[in-house]
């Protein structure tokens, strides 16, 4: 399984940000891709492994990793290739500690229309760009109902009318009541997203988001990935 193929029920998910030393760049690099490539090659229960270079900060790193439960993510830190990835993480390699954000997904979706675009051109070999969002949502108590009918409704609008939306999925934070964290993907970089902006559903979540249901302000970042043919088999 993979970003394009969902199974039926809601996966633990992981939001990652790395602020890597520049002088050590090409060493991450090396040592994630192979974390990576063992991830989705040799764990049956590991669903997602996708990272890209923020938008603004240079050698600022998101990751969105997606298991099949808790005991998914608990048997990749038992592999090898994390192994190395610990190995090299021990070596002071960032210039902050790792933000990692457990989540699990509000609810299971059948993957939307925009995927089988995306499919096409893996098929063909070449490379699709995806525009991802990683973002925190900090939701007042009172406005916590409220905030789950919109945001699913901008979820069911996203994908089910979107040709270039890839995945939109939300979940609570493990441990922080009322934290919540998204990902979306969209196909053909920001334009995508932009057009994700334009629609009606969009319009009706940021009504909502007007009212001021939040009790920290938005935390978003933004990133690019790649999918190559092989590893989204």
């Amino acid at each position: 399984m993979n970003l394009l193929e969902r199974p039926s029920t809601p996966l633990f998910c992981l939001n990652v940000c790395l602020r890597v030393k520049p002088e050590r760049r090409d060493e991450f690099l090396r040592c994630i891709r192979a974390n990576q490539e063992g991830t989705l090659t040799s764990e049956p229960l590991a669903v997602t492994y996708v990272y890209g270079e923020d938008e603004k900060e240079s050698n600022t790193w998101r990751f969105f990793e997606q298991y099949l439960g808790r005991e998914g993510f608990e048997a990749h830190r038992k592999t090898p290739h994390f192994a190395d990835w610990e190995t090299f993480a021990a070596t002071e390699p960032f210039t902050a500690p790792p933000e990692v954000k457990f989540f699990v997904e509000d609810s299971a979706t059948s993957v939307c229309t925009g995927a089988e675009a995306v499919r096409e051109v893996l098929t063909v070999g070449d490379f699709t760009k995806l525009f991802c969002l990683d973002v925190q949502l900090s939701v007042k108590p009172d406005s916590r109902e409220a905030f789950l009918n919109a945001l699913r409704s901008d979820q069911r609008g996203a994908l089910t009318s979107e040709p270039l939306a890839v995945s939109y999925l939300f979940g609570e934070d493990t441990e922080r009541p009322n934290v919540f964290h998204m990902f979306e993907a969209y196909a053909g970089g920001r334009e995508g997203f932009a057009q994700h902006s334009q629609t009606p559903h969009y319009a009706d979540w940021a009504k909502f988001k007007a009212t001021e249901p939040f009790s920290a302000p938005a935390k978003v970042g933004y990133y690019e990935i790649y999918l190559p043919f092989g590893l989204s088999d």
